[in-house]
């Protein structure tokens, strides 16, 4: 069970900085993108949190947004260095 925890944080991990990195390109030529990117990135979150129970697998069950809300606060996060728990930090590649 520990490896696929491991290979599941690396993938919400990668996903993340892989955002950030396409954020941070996209920047240079638009640099009102991130503001754009990071609203998008609020109603993205906002409707996974609040539409969970329409996320369903084949069986009809439930599936639980969880990975995909840490995903998108992952991605937040690089982005503006911004933690609820320790507060502001360096944007990661800024």
């Amino acid at each position: 069970m520990a490896f696929q925890q491991d290979e599941l944080w690396s993938v919400k991990s990668g996903a993340a900085v892989l955002a950030v990195c396409l954020v941070r390109t996209l920047q240079k030529d638009d640099p009102h993108f991130e503001d754009r990117f990071l609203e998008n990135l609020d109603r993205a979150y906002q409707h996974y949190r609040d539409n969970h129970g329409k996320w369903t697998r084949a069986d009809g069950t439930p599936r639980d947004p969880q990975n995909v809300l840490e995903m998108l606060s992952w991605t937040r996060e690089l982005l503006t260095g911004w933690n609820m728990i320790s507060g502001q930090g360096d944007p990661f590649l800024k």
